[in-house]
């Protein structure tokens, strides 16, 4: 099951050009973990799921497909950064995910 129709054409093409054995769908991460606030209430801890995380020739590469990136994304995208030290390459259109494949297959 795919969040869109534009993560499945994805899923295609990193299957066709790299094979499956180079990515995974859903990688999670947690950004902060859950805790109980003064009152013993619990809340839940904040995590990011990715698309796909790829890994080619050594490399990781986190990819998302965004059609447009929302304020929550954005903080997200932030903690990850500085929780993981990861960026996330935001592929948005057919032609940026080819030219993505293209750039680490060099």
């Amino acid at each position: 099951v795919f969040d869109s129709k534009f993560e499945m054409q994805a899923y295609d093409l990193f299957c066709k050009f790299l094979g499956k054995k180079y990515f995974e769908r859903s990688p999670k991460y947690e950004l902060q973990p859950g805790f109980r606030d003064s009152n013993g209430k619990a809340i839940r801890a904040i995590s990011y799921v990715g698309d796909f995380l790829i890994n080619y020739n050594g490399v990781e590469y986190l990819v998302d497909t965004k059609g447009m990136e929302t304020p929550v994304f954005k903080m997200k995208e932030k903690m990850l950064l500085y929780v993981h030290k990861k960026s996330i390459h935001k592929l948005k259109s057919k032609k940026k995910v080819l030219a993505f494949i293209e750039q680490i297959k060099q």
